[in-house]
């Protein structure tokens, strides 16, 4: 209702309170705010008792900023192995390594097969030195070997030189020491060649009635059949025992296979197998007459 101003019986105008005129207001501010929103607050109340009904998904949101690493948990238990995966690709060859110890000896192989006959040795069966100088073997063989020159030809004389200007005279000197006879020199008329025992040699070179002589050996190898214990050996002898062939390499009357004395040339070779029967022989000639033995006495005479 709208508000009016009554007078007083005096006549004048009554004063308006503003403390009360906001408390009425208030009140009916509050009146029609309730009346007003009455209808929105039901709503409110009946959605709010209502089940709510799942709305579509929403957008992911931004990746958050990385959290700070925790602490590492306790390890965890092994897993079962898995298959096998496939063979990798071969790797770059590595360096080489240290070279390792000495291995033990190996056991002794199996014997080799007889080797072929070796051809015979060739010897030497005279010695010449020619006038050139040059010494000549003829071997056992029949062929002839050039050593070399053993004895040097005489120089050719040098040119005479210019004559020198005369000295002045020396005062006389003391007489010398006789000096000692000198080295007779080497010049031959005649020369042979002698053989010395199996190995050995002399050279004789004879000028007159000097003699020169120049002994020398050769390192032949000399068969000596089957060894001996009673006989002595001298380098480059050679003997048979157990089957092999053994060469002497110093003088020596060891047993072969004794010591270093000895040096295996030809190791005895395994034993063949047994050769098949012969054929059968053709039938021998018919023999003569036996004598009959029950018709002779005691003396050797018929009865």
């Amino acid at each position: 209702m709208p508000w009016r101003f009554a007078r007083k019986p005096s006549g004048r105008p009554w004063m308006l309170d503003p403390e009360a005129l906001a408390d009425v207001m208030a009140g009916i501010v509050r009146e029609a705010v309730a009346k007003a929103i009455a209808p929105l607050n039901a709503r409110i109340l009946e959605l709010e008792q209502r089940a709510p009904a799942p709305g579509d998904p929403g957008r992911d949101g931004a990746d958050g900023v990385p959290g700070v690493d925790g602490m590492d948990g306790a390890p965890g238990r092994d897993g079962q192995d898995g298959p096998p995966g496939p063979a990798g690709k071969d790797g770059l060859p590595g360096s080489d390594g240290r070279d390792g110890g000495d291995g033990e000896d190996g056991k002794d192989g199996a014997p080799g097969s007889d080797g072929t006959p070796g051809k015979d040795g060739v010897g030497a069966a005279g010695a010449v030195i020619d006038r050139s100088g040059n010494l000549l073997l003829t071997m056992t063989d029949g062929t002839v070997r050039e050593l070399g020159q053993v004895v040097g030809r005489d120089g050719v004389d040098g040119k005479e030189g210019a004559r020198g200007l005369n000295g002045a005279d020396g005062s006389a000197g003391r007489d010398g020491i006789d000096g000692k006879d000198g080295i007779d020199g080497l010049g031959f008329d005649d020369l042979t060649v002698e053989q010395d025992g199996e190995r050995g040699f002399i050279i004789r070179f004879q000028r007159g009635e000097i003699v020169k002589e120049f002994a020398f050996c050769l390192p032949v190898v000399i068969d000596r059949g089957v060894f001996k214990a009673d006989e002595a050996y001298e380098a480059g002898d050679a003997v048979s025992w157990g089957g092999s062939l053994w060469i002497a390499r110093r003088e020596t009357s060891a047993r072969p296979g004794e010591g270093e004395d000895w040096r295996l040339a030809v190791k005895r070779g395994r034993d063949g197998r047994d050769g098949k029967d012969g054929e059968r022989g053709a039938q021998g000639i018919e023999g003569p007459a036996g004598r009959d033995l029950t018709q002779l006495g005691a003396d050797g005479a018929k009865w």
